[in-house]
């Protein structure tokens, strides 16, 4: 499991992607289709630090014991808007309770993203589906995923420097953790 605490003063923003319509498909009936509206997640938005920490403990492949409903995005390219994102995981949206995009003021050309997931279930469906998967065809970035223990936002950045007991620090570039 990681924990991920987050050296932020800034206060969460919530966002509104109005732009961004959703609807999903059921094909009860083979012939008759018909579009159901899904529920709409939370959107929000933070800048701060990412300091992310792993139990030394574990391995880095996940198993039944490492994992929840919580899930991190490591680093989306900024070619992917907010909207972008959640259109790069629609089919999973109806799931999603929260999205909350950290704008990382120590790197300018990503961002990453906390989703918190209904269920078990619906978690491990999104991982399974969404790690390791190109953000666009056409460009080299993947998409990496991590099951959060737990998320701490704090406005001191010695607290959110300092591992947890029993935890160590892990770097948050994309490059470093593949």
């Amino acid at each position: 499991m990681f924990i991920l605490r987050v050296h932020s003063v800034d206060p969460h923003h919530p966002l509104d992607l109005e732009e961004t319509a959703f609807s999903v498909v059921s094909s009860t009936a083979a012939n008759h289709p018909e579009t159901i509206p899904s529920r709409n997640p939370k959107y929000g938005e933070r800048r701060g630090v990412v300091h992310l920490y792993r139990s030394a403990s574990q391995s880095s492949l996940p198993n039944p014991s490492s994992r929840s409903t919580s899930l991190f995005v490591v680093a989306v390219p900024n070619y992917l808007s907010p909207d972008g994102f959640v259109r790069f995981c629609e089919t999973h949206i109806d799931s999603v309770l929260d999205l909350v995009f950290i704008r990382n003021d120590g790197m300018e050309d990503r961002y990453s993203v906390l989703i918190k997931l209904d269920s078990q279930l619906a978690a491990d469906r999104f991982y399974s589906n969404f790690n390791g998967k190109r953000f666009s065809p056409s460009e080299a970035e993947v998409c990496h995923i991590l099951f959060l223990l737990s998320v701490d936002y704090t406005d001191s950045a010695e607290v959110a420097s300092t591992p947890p007991a029993g935890f160590a620090a892990l770097p948050t570039c994309p490059i470093c953790l593949g």
